[in-house]
């Protein structure tokens, strides 16, 4: 009987397990699904740039795209159509959100596309913010655009 008992629950941590898979698996899909415009469009701008990562905003109007020579990339959707952007040292000013999963960005060079950027996760914040400040400290910046300010 105990034997029995020992099946039935490994068989239910199974299901459990493939199931809560299946769903992060999902919720990846459609975040793909969704950058995949945005990807193309920035293929197209940079076609000499890799992506390495992407971070979708919880409004789906911003995708972040992490490239593999340390550089961010930034796609803004527009209506329909697309603004591609890269983001160099000292064009952007890294600033903390009013919650914890929303970054403020400043663009110098563009006051209208500047503002605060909300995301599904927390980590997914940090995430582009890291991935802003290791861009602008491997490029040797160092300036004031790459220093978080306490809230």
């Amino acid at each position: 009987m105990p034997a029995t008992y020992v099946w039935l629950l490994a068989i239910f941590l199974i299901t459990m397990f493939s199931i809560y898979s299946m769903q992060l698996a999902a919720r990846h899909r459609e975040d793909d699904e969704e950058a995949g415009p945005a990807l193309i469009e920035f293929g197209r701008a940079f076609p000499k740039e890799a992506v390495r990562d992407v971070v979708v905003t919880a409004d789906r109007q911003t995708v972040f795209l992490r490239l593999f020579d340390n550089k961010v990339g930034c796609v803004q959707y527009r209506g329909r159509t697309m603004s591609c952007r890269l983001l160099h040292p000292g064009t952007v000013t890294v600033l903390p959100g009013e919650s914890e999963n929303a970054v403020r960005l400043e663009f110098k060079n563009s006051v209208s596309d500047s503002g605060e950027f909300v995301f599904v996760f927390e980590r997914q914040a940090a995430e582009v913010s890291l991935w802003l400040l290791g861009s602008f400290a491997a490029s040797g910046g160092g300036d004031d655009s790459t220093v978080l300010s306490p809230a």
